[in-house]
């Protein structure tokens, strides 16, 4: 009966040292079999994001520089200064190469002054070698340039001789005439040849005329 006994009681010493062996919360849970244990959430641990580290850009090798050419010596000529162009001036008009130009022996022409309240031109138109010329349009200006008198010059067979009435000459023929009284109020007058009465193109240089008061007579002779 003893021995049963201390079976019995082994029995429970290995039980107990099995429980003992056992963690606490297996204890409990064997001490109180009918109280669920609540199950605890394991605390999360922070474990830190891992920072991406970029890629370092692969340093590109740099490109072998290409020797430099020699450059050709280049040979500077100096630029001649263009010389600085002065304006040209145009040279003036050629003077006109009339036909007719009035006589140079001057010293037989001119004014006669007269006294009866005469105005009038007189003269000859000739050529060295022809003698007088017949055909020439003479015109007459007063100073406005209008025509108070005009008329082709005559030819030898139309002359008459006249007596007296040159203070240069006694004696002498003329192969134009005009009247000047209509522009004795508007000097100085001006006499001109002309190539006709339909063209009066001068084909003589102009001479100014200026008539006293009291009237008088120009004698004024033409050549070639």
């Amino acid at each position: 009966m003893e021995r049963k006994r201390v079976m019995i009681f082994g029995a429970i010493l290995i039980a107990v040292a099995a429980l003992l062996a056992c963690d606490t919360g297996t204890f409990t849970a064997f001490l109180s079999p009918g109280t669920a244990t609540p199950t605890r959430t394991p605390r999360s641990t922070f474990t830190p994001r891992a920072t991406a580290t970029p890629e370092e850009t692969p340093t590109p090798e740099a490109s072998p520089t290409p020797a430099a050419s020699p450059t050709p010596t280049q040979r500077i000529v100096p630029t001649a200064r263009p010389a600085t162009r002065v304006p040209t001036v145009p040279p003036p008009p050629p003077k006109p190469q009339f036909e007719w130009r009035q006589r140079p022996d001057l010293g037989k022409q001119g004014l006669c002054p007269q006294s009866d309240g005469t105005f009038e031109v007189k003269g000859r138109i000739n050529a060295a070698g022809v003698g007088y010329v017949g055909g020439v349009h003479v015109i007459l200006m007063d100073k406005n340039g209008k025509i108070i008198s005009q008329m082709d010059s005559l030819y030898v067979e139309q002359m008459n001789v006249e007596w007296g009435v040159n203070c240069f000459e006694e004696k002498t023929m003329f192969n134009y005439q005009l009247d000047a009284s209509a522009g004795r109020a508007n000097q100085p007058m001006t006499l001109r040849l002309t190539r006709s009465v339909n063209d009066l193109t001068p084909i003589s240089p102009d001479v100014k005329l200026d008539f006293p008061v009291t009237g008088g007579r120009f004698y004024i002779d033409w050549t070639k």
